[in-house]
């Protein structure tokens, strides 16, 4: 059963609509939960629902596993139908989450440059999170995993994994390893009245998606200037990093440089769906 390529092969980012403006919160337990808490030495979520995955669906097995958590239960082929409606066999591109999330009334939220203090802080304050990287060191192939837990004592990330099962640890040396191949993207999606207790959490953390941002375009114009258009691991085409740019410029602010990115992935074959999935958030961001 294979995992899923596309998973570590896209630039993730701040998506439109979500943890930029501020949403107000709901009262949890009687009180409004807006300030991050001290990532502790151990925690868990969980276990989340384990969904083991069909053919390179491990994206979609993975976002069904979060919705469930938040008590939205959708099977991996629901997911699937929309979030691979490209058709492509490899597995599932990222850009039709937030589009999703919101015909859900959720938020998301895609980042790149995480670190072990973002994901602990978010599994420490009540928030799954997916990652894009390797099966594991002697697997390189592209995957995405829910993680539920952690623990210092034992220097591990556990995760419902679609494909090694529920529980699966994997050491804090391993899983940054294998993270690093995707540029370190981390996805969360959430209830909207979580807006402000996540802000607090990636501030708390040292997430800072300008410099995320910026230093992917970098990385993904490197790749196109020297044809590659992928990265380590991956076969795709030049279209893709071009894709990956024109996230970027978005999330940034700089609406033409996406636009420009755009028809330049649309220009070298890029599926008109994935590019769909860009400019309906580029309208979404300016109107």
């Amino acid at each position: 059963m294979k995992r899923g390529w596309l998973a570590g092969a896209f630039s993730g980012l701040l998506l439109i609509g979500t943890w930029l403006p501020a949403h107000a919160e709901l009262p949890l337990d009687g009180a409004t939960l807006t300030s991050a808490t001290p990532a502790p030495a151990a925690s868990a979520l969980g276990p989340l629902l384990n969904i083991s995955q069909t053919l390179n669906n491990c994206g979609p097995a993975s976002v069904a596993e979060v919705l469930d958590f938040y008590g939205i239960h959708k099977t991996q082929s629901d997911v699937q139908t929309v979030l691979r409606a490209d058709g492509n066999a490899g597995g599932m591109a990222p850009f039709g989450i937030p589009g999703y999330m919101r015909s859900l009334g959720m938020s998301s939220l895609m980042g790149e440059g995480g670190s072990d203090a973002v994901i602990k802080g978010l599994v420490a304050n009540g928030f799954p999170v997916i990652v894009s990287q390797w099966v594991s060191l002697s697997d390189h192939y592209g995957h995405y995993r829910p993680i539920q837990s952690y623990s210092d004592q034992r220097g591990v990330f556990v995760s419902s994994d679609p494909y090694l099962g529920q529980n699966h640890a994997i050491s804090y040396d391993e899983f940054d390893t294998i993270w690093a191949t995707s540029n370190n993207r981390f996805y969360v999606l959430y209830p909207p009245v979580k807006q402000p207790l996540l802000n607090s959490v990636l501030a708390a953390s040292g997430w800072d998606p300008t410099n995320t941002y910026m230093a992917d375009v970098a990385i993904q114009q490197a790749r196109l200037n020297s044809g590659q258009g992928a990265p380590p691991g991956y076969t795709f085409r030049i279209g893709y990093s071009a894709l990956a740019i024109a996230w970027d410029e978005l999330q940034l602010g700089d609406v033409p440089a996406a636009q420009r990115a755009l028809d330049y992935a649309a220009a070298h074959g890029t599926s008109r769906i994935q590019l769909g999935w860009i400019s309906d958030e580029i309208r979404f961001r300016t109107q």
